[in-house]
């Protein structure tokens, strides 16, 4: 007769006796997994399925879970969410611009001397009795083009893919979304564009981030962010 099996199927009812190929018949059909219970007449036992050498290449392979870096990070947690003051946002700030400005310098290396130039040739109109907006222009344009793209990938793709700049990760910051969760990358570009709306109000919209309770500056009240620190 040869060696027979049995197997405890999905329902919980007892299928069998079988002969190896049917089981492997029942392998190819799905109906048996790795944990299923298999019973063995010459051992009179029960072993998941896996655990028979006959069977462990005949089983489907379990489908791999994904990785937890794929996954959402989840939000944190209330107790961690407590308001930034102002003054560690700023000194913050000022990490980050030590850090982005060498970062500018050695991009713009190629060009130092032309943008020296460029750069000598605005502050002379800027304090002549007649500028010449074309020079004054051209400045402001060049500088546009370096500063916006440069800022951009600086504090939206760190915002974006750790929730924190240099700065923030050094002072325990970390800008998050209104219910704590993470930010992203379509936020964090968000949040960059509405930053310059601070930029352009004179700084006002930074100095709403010491009001309290909630102590969020311009930028983030339009991009619905929070920064907070992380105990």
């Amino acid at each position: 007769m040869g060696t027979q099996y049995k197997m405890i199927g999905g329902d919980g009812r007892e299928y069998g006796p079988a002969t190896l190929e049917e089981l492997r018949q029942w392998c190819e059909e799905g109906r048996l997994s790795h944990g299923t219970p298999v019973w063995r007449s010459d051992e009179a036992r029960w072993r998941p399925a896996g655990g028979w050498d006959e069977l462990k290449w005949d089983l489907q392979t379990p489908a791999v879970p994904a990785q937890a870096s794929d996954a959402p990070a989840p939000p944190l947690p209330a107790a961690a969410l407590v308001a930034a003051g102002f003054w560690v946002r700023v000194a913050a700030y000022l990490v980050d611009w030590v850090v982005l400005t060498t970062i500018t310098g050695l991009v713009t290396l190629p060009w130092a001397e032309p943008l020296a130039r460029l750069q000598a040739e605005f502050f002379a109109q800027w304090k002549s009795a007649t500028p010449d907006s074309q020079v004054m222009i051209r400045y402001l344009l060049v500088s546009l083009a370096i500063h916006l793209p440069l800022g951009l990938a600086y504090f939206a793709g760190f915002h974006g893919a750790l929730g924190a700049t240099p700065g923030k990760q050094i002072l325990g910051l970390r800008v998050v979304r209104e219910d704590g969760s993470a930010l992203g990358f379509p936020r964090a570009c968000l949040r960059y564009a509405a930053a310059l709306l601070s930029s352009a109000s004179f700084g006002i919209g930074y100095l709403l981030a010491a009001i309290p309770p909630e102590k969020r500056a311009l930028h983030d009240v339009l991009a619905r962010t929070r920064v907070v620190r992380v105990r």
